[in-house]
């Protein structure tokens, strides 16, 4: 006899549009903040000023916006992703989330050696990223628009389909988003409360981040090592 269907399902309001830009943005708020209260090491009026900042929150707000403006012009050249919205059991899950965060270091790779050692970097002024004299949580989000586009479509790319070529669960799709975003800031957090630093090994290219902004070179994974050490891709410092 066949396993009646499930009927735990995504409610409406999780099959909207904005709620994966929302997620995204939200999330890149609650890391950024968290990182700026500990780069404060302890001073309460920096972490306030830290908090309250107008302009760093403006900029999270435009990171968000371009992610939607993003997910929005991606849909009108591609057919939209299938999405598999019945609750997901904690296995299928988990494998899908960390797809999805491996997928997205690779294309970002790819993406980002390119930036470093072509014309692209050029022409996406990569190099705004690199300006910055001192490398902190909030400056995960310093890039220009083409940089940042370049990001979105990595991130829209990855969440795509699951492992196999199935569609995504709408869970792992809004958990992606929470752990992508973290380790994003991770990377660039000027504090030695990094998950990076409590695993170094696993966490390579976010772990080495911070040197690459200042010699511009390897390491060019933004999360994990595998890929720069098959490619043989190993300065750091």
């Amino acid at each position: 006899m066949n396993a009646p269907p499930s009927t735990c399902e995504a409610p409406l309001w999780a099959r909207h549009g904005a709620v994966e830009p929302f997620v995204a943005t939200a999330a890149f708020a609650l890391w950024i903040n968290l990182f700026r209260v500990l780069e404060s090491r302890g001073d309460a009026r920096q972490a306030l000023r830290a908090v309250f900042d107008v302009r760093k929150s403006t900029r999270v707000l435009r990171a968000g916006a371009c992610y939607a403006v993003g997910v929005a012009a991606f849909r009108r050249v591609a057919p939209p992703a299938p999405v598999d919205w019945r609750c997901p059991t904690i296995a299928a899950f988990l494998a899908e989330v960390v797809y999805g965060v491996v997928l997205y270091d690779l294309i970002f790779f790819a993406l980002h050696k390119l930036m470093h050692e072509s014309r692209v970097g050029r022409l996406a002024r990569h190099g705004r990223h690199h300006a910055a004299s001192r490398v902190t949580a909030a400056g995960v989000l310093d890039h220009s628009l083409a940089d940042g586009a370049l990001q979105v479509l990595a991130n829209i790319l990855a969440q795509r389909r699951g492992p196999l070529g199935a569609p995504k669960n709408f869970l792992a799709r809004l958990a992606h988003n929470v752990v992508v975003t973290y380790l994003l800031t991770d990377s660039h957090a000027d504090t030695p409360y990094r998950l990076s630093r409590a695993f170094p090994r696993l966490l390579r290219g976010a772990r080495d981040h911070r040197a690459h902004h200042g010699h511009g070179g390897p390491p060019y994974q933004q999360f994990f090592g595998h890929l720069d050490a098959l490619f043989g891709e190993r300065k750091v410092g």
